[in-house]
């Protein structure tokens, strides 16, 4: 055989350079054992000896690298590529090539994959992700030949030689190697990445799959499966079925052919569970390896699974954060889990920043731990108690009732009505008692601690109150631009340990808040059966000093006061509330009160639980937007004291009810159980507005850490800090940390992913739903959002990449899919749009690399919009809009 063809287990890594990058990796892979095609690889230096008989000095690769970037003239580049592509090739790599190609047949290889192999691709800073070419299906000699002049050719593009010149490299000759590999004849085939690209979480698997061979995948020709698994626990995050329209087969008659995918296979997952898991298992493994993050193509055929390739992610920063060890559950029990957020998604509606998440995520964790061994019950330290299902916020509520099934009598159906959700039918039957024995034991020493705790329990509050207060005025009166990063990071750890404190006296209340109401709820459905539930609702009502409710109530009082002085009446109702600011009101009673309002309520704010969301003493526009409501009103109506007297009517109106329908010596013990759930109740709502400013209180520390990024590194953006966690914040300002800036763009990705895609239901069984397909007729599209960025202009509507030359300097491309073969037109369109593909592609890669807005899998975007249509890209959400049309 040829002295520049080997076989590729033959091949030294260390020593694999002469053979490019794929070449290095795949024999690193096949000298370890993974299940690599039997392959062979061309050394680069067969490229050189080639162009230089081929092509005039001028035109060979080293040449064109040195030319400015106004000189690479692209039909000047083809003309050359086509001059290579058939000229012939040396006899020497000729017959290296044959006797390479005939050995994989006769070991059984239905067909030949060529496939470049650069030695500038596949390396640690670098990827080159798809800018050379790779052959499918050869079988003849001539095909072969023509192949490998292909995949030469392919370095005289105009985004090759750009994206050479951009990483400085000044080796001499084109650097292409090829790599001869037994093509799989995929059933299922993708990507895999072993730690999630957007987001950069290393304990996050990201796998794209889709029916026949993964070309279809890589080219961006499909929108696949997405699978996000957790490395550790090896459950799946979440799952998005795609649509899988299409999928290259092979077909021993005829070669490679696209066919449509039957309709119950486009929509069901084209890796069961047992497949992922094998896959998972093996990504797990690659990156021990290689000890590092890999990119991988794979492919499934008759049960087995094939390693394609393997090259290092770029780019990744920090390394991961240590997590709790969750318990490994089975695919089928995993698949029977309930998870529900109708109690935190409603305190925490959306998707949480990275910050949110690191935070809430530990307290939710604590405290429900502190919850249930306040009561008595033991929880396993590997639990899983919260999860995250496409950035929202979830309980796992079959966790939850395993470990309340400690509690005699305590049903499922019980806890869940307190907690919200349904599947209550469910959870009754699946769930598996913990037993009580232990409960038992301990419920003497839980008793005599529960009263201990309670008997001070109002002058404990008080304590901590003032304790409170004294440390928060200690931390607002703190100038943060003027410490030193370590002394951020120290009024961090007094926030944290403020939140923690809060956290248990709030629980303290909360579990006895529970307690009080899980009797009521048992006495009323005694004695008021069919009413119990109205009788509640009205039993805790008009309470009249709710925390929570003080603001809205002071909100109607200063409208009063703007109704008597009309400047500033005029001024509020005249302007627009998200430009007002009370320094725009009129000196007088109005504007005195809206800024008593600030200081007293402007910790608050929508969505207050997300730190990343701006608080009212930040933007006012919606307490503004409510005094407005107020003004606009033809009639006053009802006053806040109207409303209270008559819900306290409709209170005590309730409690005769109640006293009514109960034996007359109980009454008495009826009373002190409603006044302990009223007095709970207003308690809970009390200390949660004290949470809420410690909250305000990371939000501040997070802005000047921001400040501070943005100062150190200036490419990662606005409100930096919002996409690290807790952890990662303090190894930042203790000047622990790496370039982060790589990390916060992927994690502002993945954000942006999870807001485009619609949000699961509040309570589902194992996974999340698939994805729906959006309707075609309409003006606005949802897909998946790839870059981020927005941009409005005109639309080119482009079919095929021979219409490329219509393509105006500005104009969005819309196109049904963008494999990397249109990556060119994406430096002169100002964004991308297709039908189709997943945000793994290579196109994909390229325009991140780019940095051009790009929404991906619209579906009918090719369809609804038209060449010259005004067009709205929004690469952050995810959506298309048509402005107008043409």
């Amino acid at each position: 055989m040829s002295a520049v063809v080997r076989r590729i287990e033959s091949i030294v890594p260390r020593k694999a350079h002469a053979f490019g990058g794929k070449a290095k990796n795949l024999a690193a892979l096949a000298r370890a054992g993974f299940p690599v095609p039997a392959a062979y690889a061309l050394a680069a230096s067969a490229a050189d000896d080639f162009f230089a008989d081929a092509l005039p000095e001028a035109d060979r690769p080293p040449s064109l690298l040195r030319l400015p970037t106004s000189q690479l003239d692209p039909t000047r580049l083809a003309a050359i590529a086509a001059r290579a592509r058939a000229a012939p090739i040396p006899d020497a790599v000729r017959s290296g090539l044959v006797e390479a190609m005939r050995s994989l047949l006769a070991e059984g290889a239905l067909a030949i994959a060529v496939r470049s192999s650069s030695t500038r691709e596949d390396q640690e800073a670098s990827s080159a992700a798809g800018l050379h070419e790779t052959v499918l299906g050869v079988r003849t000699e001539e095909e072969l030949f023509d192949a490998v002049r292909a995949c030469w050719a392919s370095v005289l593009t105009v985004g090759a030689i750009t994206y050479v010149r951009s990483l400085g490299v000044e080796e001499p000759g084109a650097g292409v190697g090829i790599v001869l590999q037994a093509m799989v004849p995929a059933e299922v085939a993708g990507a895999m990445f072993t730690v999630n690209p957007l987001s950069g979480d290393p304990g996050e698997i990201v796998v794209n799959a889709s029916w026949g061979l993964g070309s279809a995948v890589m080219d961006g020709r499909v929108s696949p499966d997405t699978f996000r698994v957790d490395k550790a626990s090896g459950y799946v995050r979440d799952r998005v079925i795609g649509d899988k329209a299409l999928a290259v087969r092979w077909d021993e008659a005829g070669g490679l052919r696209d066919e449509p995918v039957a309709r119950d296979d486009k929509e069901r997952a084209c890796l069961d569970d047992d497949a992922l898991e094998q896959l998972v298992n093996l990504g797990v493994r690659i990156e021990d390896h290689f000890d590092d993050a890999r990119d991988v193509e794979w492919a499934m055929a008759g049960g087995t699974l094939y390693l394609l390739q393997a090259r290092p992610v770029t780019a990744l920063a920090t390394p991961p954060r240590k997590r709790r060890s969750r318990r490994r559950r089975t695919a089928r029990e995993r698949a029977r889990l309930v998870w529900s957020n109708v109690n935190v998604g409603e305190a925490l509606p959306g998707v949480a920043t990275p910050l949110t998440w690191s935070i809430l995520s530990e307290f939710s964790e604590r405290g429900f731990r502190r919850a249930f061994g306040s009561v008595g019950c033991s929880v396993p330290k590997d639990a899983e108690l919260v999860g995250s299902f496409r950035g929202r916020i979830y309980l796992n509520m079959s966790e939850f009732m395993e470990i309340a099934s400690q509690v005699p009598g305590l049903r499922p159906r019980t806890l869940l009505s307190l907690a919200g959700g349904d599947e209550a039918d469910r959870l009754e039957m699946d769930v598996e008692s913990r037993g009580s024995s232990r409960f038992l034991m301990k419920l003497p020493l839980t008793v005599a601690r529960y009263a201990r705790e309670n008997v001070g329990l109002t002058d404990r509050v008080a304590r901590f109150e003032q304790a409170f207060g004294e440390e928060r005025n200690r931390l607002t009166s703190i100038d943060f631009r003027v410490l030193s990063s370590s002394g951020l990071g120290r009024v961090l750890f007094r926030v944290e340990r403020l939140l923690d404190d809060s956290g248990q006296v709030m629980l303290n209340v909360y579990g006895n808040l529970l307690g009080t109401i899980v009797g009521l709820r048992g006495l009323l459905s005694v004695v008021a059966r069919a009413d119990a539930a109205r009788l509640e609702r009205d039993l805790l009502t008009g309470l009249a000093d709710v925390e929570s409710a003080a603001p809205g109530l002071a909100l109607w009082h200063i409208a009063e006061m703007a109704r008597a002085e009309p400047e500033a009446r005029e001024r509020i109702l005249g302007a627009d509330v998200r430009e007002l600011a009370v320094r725009d009101l009129p000196a007088g009673p109005t504007r005195r009160a809206m800024e008593r309002f600030l200081t007293a309520y402007g910790y608050r704010g929508a969505r207050e639980a997300e730190i990343g969301e701006p608080r009212w003493d930040e933007d006012p526009s919606l307490p503004f937007a409510t005094l407005r409501a107020h003004l606009g009103r033809a009639g006053h109506g009802d006053t806040p004291v109207d409303i209270e007297r008559r819900q306290r009517q409709v209170r005590d109106a309730a409690q005769k009810e109640l006293e009514r329908r109960l034996p007359g010596p109980s009454k008495l013990a009826a009373r002190h159980l409603l006044a302990l759930a009223q007095r709970f109740t207003r308690l809970r709502e009390r200390l949660r507005a004290h949470v809420v400013k410690v909250l305000g209180l990371y939000r501040a520390v997070a802005l000047d850490a921001s400040r501070r990024l943005a100062v150190m590194e200036p490419g990662a953006g606005a409100n930096a800090a919002f996409y690290l966690s807790v952890e990662e914040m303090h190894a930042f300002l203790r000047g622990e940390s790496g370039a982060l800036a790589p990390l916060i763009r992927r994690r502002r990705l993945q954000l942006e992913r999870d807001r485009a895609l619609p949000p699961p239901p509040d309570t589902f069984v194992g996974f999340p739903p698939p994805v729906p397909e959006p309707p075609a007729d309409q003006d606005a599209l949802k897909g998946l959002a790839a870059m981020s960025g927005r941009v409005r202009a005109k639309a080119r509507v482009l079919i095929d990449p021979a219409e490329a030359g219509t393509l105006e300097n500005g104009e969005i491309l819309v196109a049904p899919y963008a494999d990397v073969g249109w990556s060119p037109l994406f430096l002169v369109a100002s964004a991308v749009v297709t039908d189709l593909g997943g945000p793994l592609s290579h196109a994909a890669v390229v325009a991140r690399e780019y940095g051009v807005p790009t929404v991906v899998n619209v579906k009918v975007g090719t369809r609804l919009i038209k060449t010259g249509d005004e067009i709205e890209v929004d690469g952050a959400a995810g959506t298309v809009r048509i402005v107008t049309r043409a």
